[in-house]
């Protein structure tokens, strides 16, 4: 799951409610005493797929920097007595490979804190998703809208929540075809060429929807992901994997809250922030707040591609900029361009009789952007 900076937004959210209503200067009484409360980001696995619980501390709004949780001892609890500890792979990361759940059984959340503090769920069902029948696209003036289509046939679900991940392929300006290596022109590899690139981009946005109105369990084009006109992300291909998850009716209303509470919030005459109650308690301290909601199930996944060629004109901006000229220098002196540290200012593009052709490396290797150059194994 890719929430928790929700989270830290909501929190924020309900520090700034002070601000809101009165015209003096005031400092709520939870930015004064500094606190440093638990945040638990995670959903309990049942089967193959692996469980990851992300612990961090809330922060005042000009704190540079995430406190992650380390040294903890996480466990998932079953009522019949089963106990799933989960291992600290990174700070404040704790995962666990695959749990075999019972999806007739209810399980608990225990976290022991170094300070001493313990922490415990509410008692969580095991929900198992149906699959996504399918996930579609259209576009418009304002852009590419993709949209969810699901159902339960047994009308079990109702309560649904989705993230997902995102892959889109772009490019460089050029192509260089040779490199320059400890003072020695060479002819660029093929894999190692530098004009396309991959980009992956975790989901920050809450998704959630209910057909709990509805007479038959059925998500019919419910849109999740929004990619504005122009945006680089289908300047040549792009993807995401969705995965689906079905909640209870008490995780759909914490995540309908934060939604809110995170992206409706803009003006006086907007929705105030509320305080979101999550099933996350300390039960060494009851006081003691603690932000989170975590729940247990399967979860079901399918992936969508939406190409360029397929789009009405895109009116796509590259990122490179417009500065992106060629030079054409003799071989002599390439040293004089391609100095100091690697990546140098400039890269070689290809050859024109005795002359060399170079331009910026910011207009030519597009791993400057962010991606990689390494083919996803899931690329078409």
């Amino acid at each position: 799951m890719h929430v928790s900076g929700n989270i830290r937004i909501a929190l924020a959210l309900m520090l700034m409610a002070g601000f809101i209503a009165c015209r003096q200067s005031y400092s709520p009484p939870a930015t004064k005493n500094n606190p440093s409360y638990l945040v638990v980001d995670g959903f309990i696995h049942a089967g193959q797929d692996s469980t990851t619980i992300l612990l961090s501390r809330t922060r005042n709004l000009d704190s540079p920097a995430s406190q992650l949780e380390s040294g903890a001892n996480v466990t998932v609890i079953g009522v019949s007595g089963e106990n799933f500890p989960l291992q600290e792979k990174f700070a404040g990361k704790y995962v666990a490979d695959h749990l075999d759940l019972n999806s007739n059984e209810l399980y608990q959340l225990r976290i022991a804190t170094r300070d001493g503090k313990q922490f415990l769920s509410d008692y969580i069902p095991v929900k198992i998703s149906p699959p996504i029948d399918s996930l579609t696209w259209t576009q418009d003036t304002l852009g590419v809208h993709i949209y969810v289509n699901t159902h339960d046939q047994n009308n079990n679900s109702w309560y649904y929540r989705w993230d997902y991940i995102e892959t889109w392929k772009y490019t460089s300006g050029y192509q260089s075809l040779f490199d320059y290596i400890n003072g020695q022109i060479i002819l660029r590899p093929a894999d190692q060429y530098t004009y396309y690139c991959y980009l992956n981009r975790p989901s920050t946005d809450i998704q959630v929807a209910s057909s709990i109105k509805l007479s038959k369990d059925i998500i019919y084009k419910n849109p999740i992901i929004f990619i504005p006109q122009g945006s680089e992300k289908i300047s040549v291909m792009y993807s995401s994997l969705v995965k689906q998850y079905v909640i209870t009716k008490e995780a759909y209303d914490y995540w309908q809250a934060l939604k809110k509470n995170s992206e409706q919030l803009g003006t006086l005459f907007d929705a105030q922030p509320t305080q979101i109650a999550g099933n996350m308690h300390c039960s060494t301290n009851p006081e003691e707040p603690v932000l989170g909601f975590v729940s247990a199930g399967s979860s079901s996944q399918l992936r969508i591609f939406v190409s360029n060629v397929d789009l009405s004109p895109w009116f796509y901006t590259p990122y490179y900029g417009p500065d992106c000229g060629l030079r054409s220098i003799p071989e002599d002196s390439v040293a004089n361009y391609l100095i100091g540290p690697y990546p140098y200012d400039y890269s070689l593009l290809y050859k024109v009789l005795n002359r060399y052709q170079i331009a910026l490396t910011s207009c030519v290797d597009c791993r400057v952007h962010g991606g990689v150059i390494q083919k996803p194994f899931f690329w078409p």
